[in-house]
């Protein structure tokens, strides 16, 4: 029987960065496709709560809700507003791909190409969507101080 080394070598071999490094572990698209689900998901989580947060604490005056509409509008958010969109498109594609994994096919020697027709997918789609997130533009707050967000002063 083999015994396993349990010398310093193998504890400055086995070391989590050296695995990394050096290929100790052997990435697959179940994998990354995992890692990405996971992390689109909680990005949803902390953005949902955010979001209802905002949309409470404008809710207290006309003037929080202003500033809250004026800040929404600059170009940070609008880079906010493709991730968020990025996200949702690949979080949802690929729900749809694990529940035809797990309940439509007996067989699983589909996740590599379902989930490689799905990532096209998301991909195509996320261009197309970006042509409106892009163009659409209500006012620019940073260069209008005065008028507030509709036409009003």
């Amino acid at each position: 029987m083999h015994q396993p080394d349990r010398g310093p070598r193998s504890a400055l071999t086995n070391a989590l960065p050296a695995q990394f490094l050096n290929g100790g572990y052997r990435y697959f698209t179940g994998s990354l496709a995992y890692v990405l689900h996971r992390v689109t998901g909680l990005a949803l989580i902390f953005f949902i709560f955010f979001h209802i947060l905002s949309i409470t604490k404008s809710q207290a005056t006309p003037e929080a809700y202003d500033l809250m509409i004026r800040r929404m509008q600059e170009p940070d958010f609008k880079i906010g507003e493709i991730l968020l969109f990025a996200g949702l498109l690949y979080h949802g594609l690929n729900g749809i791909r694990i529940v035809l994994v797990d309940f439509a096919w007996t067989r699983t020697t589909h996740h590599k190409t379902l989930w490689l027709g799905f990532t096209v997918l998301c991909a195509v789609l996320l261009a197309a969507g970006l042509v409106p997130l892009l163009l659409h533009t209500n006012v620019a707050p940073l260069l209008q101080q005065d008028v507030l967000p509709g036409g009003g002063r």
